[in-house]
């Protein structure tokens, strides 16, 4: 008397080349006899891609298990998923070792895959590149109440020439910890850009300060540079420290573009 022993295993839809020394080498070392079905399924639903390899064991299934332990114990094995299932989609049985590459290619438009890979449709067609959110390297640090007037139209100014900024009004969410997630917003930067006004050293202000001696003292350690904006700063005010720097100027937003060109540049060196 026969049984049958399935195994479904998930795969990668996007990178599915990379599957095909997995199945070969259950192809290849295991006989008809035994394994009785190896298989593709494909969904080519573009709301839900999905791929699984299917096998089909007569006999005990021990072996195959400790070969899989042995050999691929990173697959991932699904259960409660049917033969009955499969029907609706895409499948294909393989004879052998040597129908894996006719079947399995980087491109789509077939069968059993409609969308090509992962990578080759980003290099043909671009616009299906994930339109990913750049890292922050330049670190703005401000007093909150100059946000309205000075940092954001700052911010905006500097999304519009592709410069990625750290602003704690999106960086920080609630629940979050603050001290936290502003040394790593300083930690990841490559510019500070200070906001100098009044209001940057009351005492009312509290954190500017503190960012600017925490990113002042990883200069000695680090390529970090400091740029700094007198936005309408009474020099007493001023550390000492901060006086050997040349500043840039906001001059009521007509310095934008000098601004955003000083930060390019020192980017770019």
């Amino acid at each position: 008397m026969s049984h049958d022993f399935l195994y479904m295993f998930e795969c990668d839809y996007s990178s599915r080349t990379q599957e095909k020394k997995f199945i070969k080498d259950i192809l290849n070392h295991f006989d008809k006899d035994y394994a009785t079905m190896v298989g593709l399924v494909v969904n080519n639903n573009p709301y839900c891609l999905s791929f699984h390899v299917a096998v089909n064991l007569q006999k005990d299934p021990v072996y195959f298990e400790q070969w899989l332990r042995d050999n691929y114990p990173e697959k991932i094995k699904r259960h409660n998923m049917f033969v009955k299932d499969i029907l609706p989609y895409n499948v294909v049985t393989l004879l052998n070792a040597e129908m894996v590459d006719l079947f399995i290619t980087a491109n789509g438009g077939g069968h059993p895959f409609l969308w090509s890979e992962r990578d080759v449709l980003e290099k043909e067609y671009p616009q299906y590149i994930d339109f990913k959110k750049r890292e922050a390297k330049v670190f703005l640090s401000h007093s909150s109440l100059d946000k309205n007037n000075i940092v954001f139209p700052l911010h905006s100014y500097l999304q519009a020439n592709d410069v990625a900024t750290w602003l704690d009004t999106y960086e920080i969410d609630y629940g979050d910890n603050i001290v936290l997630k502003v040394n790593e917003g300083i930690d990841k930067a490559d510019i500070g850009l200070f906001i100098l006004t009044d209001n940057f050293f009351a005492k009312r202000s509290g954190w500017p300060l503190a960012e600017f001696t925490t990113f002042f003292m990883s200069l000695m350690n680090s390529d970090k540079k400091i740029l700094m904006i007198d936005a309408g700063v009474s020099p007493e005010n001023m550390l000492p420290m901060m006086k050997s720097y040349r500043y840039l100027r906001w001059d009521n937003g007509s310095g934008l573009p000098e601004i955003a060109n000083a930060v390019k540049r020192i980017m770019a060196k």
